[in-house]
């Protein structure tokens, strides 16, 4: 699931789920007095940059830092995209907005972004909190009534959207770790037009993303198929065989 936008706001790509129309949100850098929760030897690690994002490169126990290794392959729409690993940190419901969540995401930044998601009535509220998930972070700023959703939270959804589940990152998996995809290269584009146009062709013409019968996470492409990878395996979810977006 997406995070999301009210009917009222402006378009962008929308997704089903059961009788409740979600439109993709996107973002803007959040302003949030919430402290990521990361380790003292994190939070002194240097950043590197990908993407849109100023991202610490977490040490290793062995006291060196651990570097992303971009994957080799062509470069698709996929390869646009900058679907990162998270840690819901807080979670509250929308003060206007009945069927929205509002989250606070630690996606390897400085500070937590705020994720709207129609996600009230679907998923509980103690099973996003400390969730580790999966967000899109690359799409272009959305206001909600006044709160800034600045992440698209992903999730799948059973075949006849009677359940949904979060998108999970593997046990172990830092924060802000980027999600590859083999056979695609990773060279995310920044927040903006370009980048919404790239998902909408992901989620479209280009074949979407799917849950498995094991319940990994995949691009569904008739060219380039691959599931989404962190250094820690593959993302799942609860829900198998299902849609995710």
């Amino acid at each position: 699931i997406l995070s999301v936008q009210a009917s009222a706001v402006l378009s962008g790509p929308t997704m089903r789920f059961g009788s409740t129309m979600l439109l993709a949100s996107a973002f803007v850098r959040p302003v949030s007095a919430f402290v990521s929760l990361r380790s003292p030897a994190a939070a002194l690690a240097p950043a590197t940059r990908w993407g849109s994002m100023s991202v610490r490169a977490m040490s290793t126990e062995g006291g060196g830092e651990g570097e992303e290794e971009a994957p080799t392959g062509e470069f698709t729409e996929l390869s646009r995209l900058e679907i990162r690993t998270g840690k819901v940190l807080e979670v509250s419901k929308h003060p206007s907005l009945p069927k929205i969540f509002v989250e606070k995401i630690d996606v390897g930044e400085d500070e937590p972004r705020t994720i709207c998601s129609g996600l009230v009535g679907l998923v509980e509220e103690s099973e996003l909190l400390g969730a580790n998930c999966v967000v899109l972070c690359n799409l272009k700023p959305r206001d909600m009534e006044g709160v800034p959703s600045i992440g698209m939270l992903l999730a799948a959804s059973s075949a006849d959207d009677s359940e949904v589940k979060l998108l999970l990152a593997p046990g172990g998996c830092a924060p802000g770790e980027l999600v590859t995809f083999e056979g695609h290269t990773a060279e995310p584009m920044e927040p903006g037009n370009r980048a919404v146009k790239a998902f909408k062709n992901v989620m479209g013409k280009l074949g979407g993303f799917v849950t498995d019968a094991e319940g990994v996470a995949r691009f569904n492409g008739e060219e380039l198929p691959a599931p989404f990878m962190t250094s820690m395996g593959p993302c799942t979810s609860a829900i198998k065989s299902g849609s995710v977006s």
